[in-house]
């Protein structure tokens, strides 16, 4: 925590470009000492035919960095320094036009809290579902550093349904609901494995589940930094409804995963500092 209030003071006090080359010195030492996040990122390089040297892999943990200081821009609408670019955006406006709700799927690719920004910035109601157990201490610090921070956040606990009944009643009135689709939020989420990146990757059909229960449209979202100061925000229909037909609903959800797995693969291709999976992801890892 006293490092994590060290980067966001300094932020504060002296801009985002101090703050950069804080951590630009931090992610060395992450580097030297960090050898699960060192040995994640040469697999992910090495898949996509890259160079996995120290100094690439620096750069992939330095914009991993960045991208999470800017948390505290995009959360407390400080953006003026930052050039957001959209592409799909006419999806989510057609949308809340129509008065219906939406489903967005992303992952840890990019930024996911430019999503929230822009919900504000477009007065499009969100709200975001996640497991906020590993994240707290970060919570707690943006709270701290921008106490007026309203952000709407719901845990979903797979035993207790009211979760699940306010994500259905977010979407009946017309909102969006966002999550993450690309990690298990809990050991035992039920997950499928399918092909990624020329190999074979856990995913969990959680949020496809969760599609098919809200009945809604369903879009792959994904904010990409290019550094140093621009983001690409991007919004790509999936289905206009999941079904999962009782017939073969393992069989119908695989193929839910499969669609999402091939998008994400996509843009991580199209922007690989920004895939931010510091773990053994494969299954042949």
């Amino acid at each position: 925590m006293f490092g994590l209030r060290v980067v966001a003071g300094t932020l504060r006090l002296f801009g985002r470009s101090m703050a950069g080359a804080l951590l630009w010195i931090v992610c060395w030492y992450y580097l030297a000492f960090s050898g699960t996040a060192r040995r994640a990122s040469r697999d992910f390089f090495a898949r996509l035919g890259q160079p996995a040297t120290l100094r690439h892999t620096h750069r992939h943990l330095w914009a991993f960095a960045r991208v999470a200081t800017d948390r505290l821009l995009f959360l407390t609408g400080a953006t003026n320094g930052l050039d957001v670019r959209l592409h799909g955006h006419e999806h989510i406006m057609a949308l809340a036009a129509s008065k219906r709700g939406g489903l967005l799927l992303g992952a840890h690719l990019g930024s996911f809290e430019a999503m929230r920004s822009l919900a504000a910035q477009y007065d499009v109601p969100l709200l975001v579902v996640a497991d906020f157990k590993n994240a707290r201490r970060i919570n707690a610090l943006l709270e701290h550093f921008s106490p007026e921070l309203r952000v709407r956040l719901l845990e979903l606990d797979p035993e207790v349904p009211t979760g699940l009944l306010a994500a259905k009643e977010a979407i009946d009135r017309g909102e969006l609901v966002a999550v993450l689709a690309d990690r298990a939020t809990s050991r035992d989420e039920r997950d499928v494995t399918v092909p990624f990146l020329g190999g074979a990757a856990r995913f969990p059909v959680g949020a496809h589940v969760l599609a098919a229960v809200l009945g809604c449209p369903v879009f792959f979202v994904c904010a990409l930094f290019e550094g140093p100061r621009t983001y690409q925000v991007h919004c790509v229909p999936l289905a206009d409804r999941v079904v999962l037909p009782r017939a073969d609903r393992a069989g119908a959800l695989k193929v839910q995963v499969e669609c999402y797995a091939r998008v994400l693969e996509d843009f991580a291709r199209r922007s690989p500092m920004n895939w931010f999976n510091f773990f053994p992801f494969w299954v042949d890892s």
